[in-house]
This record gives C-alpha cells, structure tokens and sequence, in this order.
C-alpha cells in the first residue's frame, strides 16, 4: 500500500514537471532574442526542469518507461538547444548526463532497498504463516480437547448412572440414551443381549429402528458375536468381507456403521450398533468411544445378571429349585390381601413323599435330593404361571393355586398325584416308583387365615396319610 501510494505522488510530481518543462521550451523557442537576462532565467529553469524529470522518471516508473522518457527528454532537449544555438548551450550535455546518472543509481538503489524489504517481507510472511498454522494447530488440539473432554463427562454419567441400575432394562435404556448423546450422531441405533439359554441374540432396545426385520441381528450382528470383536464398515458398497447378496438387502437400510461387543469373561453378553444411511459417517474415534461404552455396559449386565442370580438364590431353594418357605409365605400373605379385597378365591394344596425314609435308608441321601428334583420337576409341569409352588420344609412341598375353589383344587390334587405315580424314577439303576400324598384346603371355605389355611391343609395331609397314603384328601 505504501509503494504504491509513493508512486502515485511521484508519478503527479513527473507530470506536472513535464508539463511545466514543455511549457518553458515553447516560450524559449518563440522568442527572437536570446541574450535577455529573463531568456538566461528560462534557460536555466528549463535545464533544472529537464533534470528534475529524468530522476522522477526513474524513481517512478519501471525500467523500461524510464529509460524510454529520458531518451525522449534528451533528445527534445538537444533539439531545442541546437535550434536556440546559444552559447554555452552544450553545457546541458553533462547535467543530462549527471541526472540520468543520478537517476539511475538512485532506481537501483531503490530496487536493492526494495529486494531486501521484499526479501524481509516474506520471511516475514513465511513467519506468520508459521505462526498462524501453529494457533490453529492449538485450536484444533484445544476444541479436540474440549470434544473429549466433554465425551468423557458423558461417559463419568454413564458410569455414575449404570453402575447405580440393576435392571437388566434399565440398563440398556440408559446405554442407548448415552450413545447417542456421547456420539452425536443421526441413525439407527440398536441394543442387543445374548439370551444365555439359547445362545443368540435378542434386540431389547432401539432407537429410529422402524425398519429392522432381523430381531436376532443379522450378518454383521452374527459376525460380531462370532468373532468377539468390534465392527467399522465405512462404506458398504466398498467393504468385501461380507456376502454380495447380504450386502445388497444391507443397503436398503444403511451404507456406514460401527458396532462394539459387551464382553465379560470372555463372552458376548450384548451387542451396541449404530448405522446411519450417510457413507463415512462414523470415524475411528466414534467406534473407539462405542467401545468404552459397550466395556462399561458390558460391567453393568454382568452386575444385574449377579443381582439377579442373588436374589434367586435366596428365594429358591438349592435342592429343588422351587421357592423358599419364607418366600412363598410372603406371597401367601399378599395373596390372601388381593382376594379378600376382590372378594376372591385361592386353595392351598400341601404335598408329602410317601416313605421318603426308606429312598434315604436304601439308596444314600443322595437318592432324596434325586427325588426331590424329580417330584419338584412334576409338579411345576402342572402349574400356571400365577400359581406358587414353594418347597414347605423337608420332603413337603406346597402349591397355592390363584383363583381356584376347593373342588377345582381337588381334582387339580389328583392329577398331579396320578401323574407322579406314572412317571418312575431310575435310582442306582434300579426303576422306582414315587406316591405322594396331599392335603387341599380353601380361602374363603375353610378359613380366611393364613395359619388355619395351612393347617386345614396339613390336617388333611394326614388324614391321607392315615387312609393308606397315595391319595388326596380335600374334606
């Protein structure tokens, strides 16, 4: 901006002096008589004038216009002073000289001055560049920071929350919720855990998933489980590692994804999976963040699962795995609340192994536990889901049965009694048959109390007993 403003001055200086110069020339030329103090004046004036242009037009043009303007100067000048022929007109030969001397060293000083500036300028500006790459390198690490940062706040929350929940469905609520918000990303997103009994995949959470048919995962889901490891796929239609046809039906749905494995003790308790429609839409750090999360996720169901087998254990007996005594009196109690408030109806059915001694006494104590199992197995096959079947104490067993009369509960009696009976039992190799026997009372028949309830039933256990044993007795 500068040079170019000291160009502009000099190249007004340049013209006006020309202009002034060419005016002096003309009235030097018209006159007659050349020896006047007043021609002296404009001689001289006009030399000075000729001078004074020629280091203008060094200083403010390029080389070539100013080597092209002094030649022209020069020559007018020599024109006009051989036309005037004064004496001592030559002298202006050397003062041309001298300022097309001048003039010239003054444009390569100039120019020299001009190259180091220049060279000083870009070394200036190699510096800036330098420094500037160098803040937006800062700033690029710095918002990088900020992103992980913030990602790892999310994930604090994520541990904080998960590790407070021991729902199994709560759990992977939470887990979808914080992918999203960790990721930030649009899409599909699906939670799946590994129904342990089956061994295969069952989706429990999704979010924008309208169109997913394969509710057991699919190849890509099914490659995770089999390998035991993470999934990138950032553009489908480029990615060979999976059957053309899977990969064609794949694309109608998503063209990137990243999925990340639950793993504890070495198993595959869930899958976390995210797609989206866009190509490249999941970098390496979004599947490295899915990957802490799954890890935390996968701690998480393991913990719940532990809970869940916890509080089973203390309310299911270890021999039969039927509900405690403690246990099923609790439910006994909330049952007889719900029926007298509805005006229902429910019968208690008390079950005992005839000679249970003698399995002990001729096969070992083992043998028990084997019949225990054995009847246990029975009966459950016989009940409803809202019935409660609970080992009472020693070789009893008890059966509440919701919303059944005394008949009803009798006839229900006999079944299972008759169904035990047909079904032997191999001890030592040696086939056996087990008989029990039962006892049936009814709420509100026999009693509305829990205590009169159970020993109306263990009255009539008895009683069975008493006739001959194999048998139910109701009444």
């Amino acid at each position: 901006m500068g040079r170019s403003r000291d160009k502009l001055v000099l190249g007004f200086l340049l013209i006006s002096t020309t202009i002034s110069v060419l005016f002096l020339l003309s009235r030097l030329l018209a006159r007659t008589d050349y020896s006047s103090p007043f021609f002296l004046k404009i001689y001289i004036t006009t030399v000075a004038g000729l001078g004074v242009a020629i280091l203008l037009s060094w200083m403010a043009l390029n080389l070539v216009a100013s080597i092209t303007l002094t030649s022209v100067f020069t020559l007018i000048a020599l024109w006009a002073l051989l036309r005037i022929d004064l004496y001592g007109s030559a002298v202006i030969l050397p003062l041309l000289t001298a300022a097309i001397f001048l003039g010239y060293r003054c444009r390569a000083f100039h120019d020299s001055i001009l190259q180091i500036n220049s060279l000083k300028i870009e070394k200036l500006e190699e510096e800036a560049n330098i420094l500037f790459n160098n803040v937006q390198e800062k700033v690029n690490t710095i918002k990088s920071l900020e992103e992980k940062l913030t990602h790892y706040s999310i994930l604090k929350d994520v541990v904080e929350e998960l590790s407070s929940v021991l729902l199994p469905e709560e759990i992977t609520r939470l887990v979808l919720e914080k992918s999203i918000k960790t990721l930030g990303k649009e899409g599909r997103t699906l939670v799946f855990l590994v129904d342990t009994e089956k061994q295969e995949l069952m989706l429990v959470a999704s979010r924008n998933a309208d169109r997913v048919k394969e509710k057991k995962g699919d190849i890509f889901d099914q490659w995770i489980l089999r390998h035991r490891k993470s999934l990138i796929i950032e553009d489908i239609e480029k990615d060979f590692r999976f059957p053309a046809d899977d990969v064609q039906e794949a694309k109608k749905n998503f063209k990137s994804l990243i999925a990340a494995p639950l793993i504890t003790e070495g198993k595959v308790s869930g899958i976390i999976r995210m797609d989206s429609s866009a190509a490249f839409a999941y970098p390496q750090d979004d599947l490295r963040l899915l990957d802490i999360i799954a890890s935390i996720a996968a701690v998480a169901v393991q913990n719940a699962y532990l809970y869940s087998r916890t509080e089973e254990l203390a309310i299911r007996d270890g021999i039969t795995g039927l509900f405690v005594r403690r246990y099923f009196m609790e439910r006994f109690h909330e049952e007889l609340k719900r029926a007298a408030r509805k005006k229902g109806a429910f019968s208690i059915i008390l079950f005992d192994i005839d000679n249970f001694k003698q399995y002990n006494d001729k096969y070992g104590h083992t043998a028990g536990d084997i019949v225990l199992k054995h009847l246990s197995r029975t009966i459950s096959s016989m009940t409803r889901e809202v019935d409660i079947l609970a080992r009472y104490g020693g070789e009893e067993i008890i059966l509440l049965l919701v919303g059944m009369k005394r008949n009803e509960a009798a006839l229900e009696a006999e079944a299972i009694r008759k169904l035990i009976e047909n079904r032997p039992i191999t001890l030592r190799r040696k086939e056996s048959r087990v008989t029990v026997s039962a006892g049936v009372s009814s709420y509100p028949e026999d009693s509305v109390l829990e205590e009169e309830l159970i020993k109306v039933a263990d009255e009539r256990l008895y009683k069975a007993k008493a006739k001959g044993r194999n048998r139910v007795c109701s009444g």
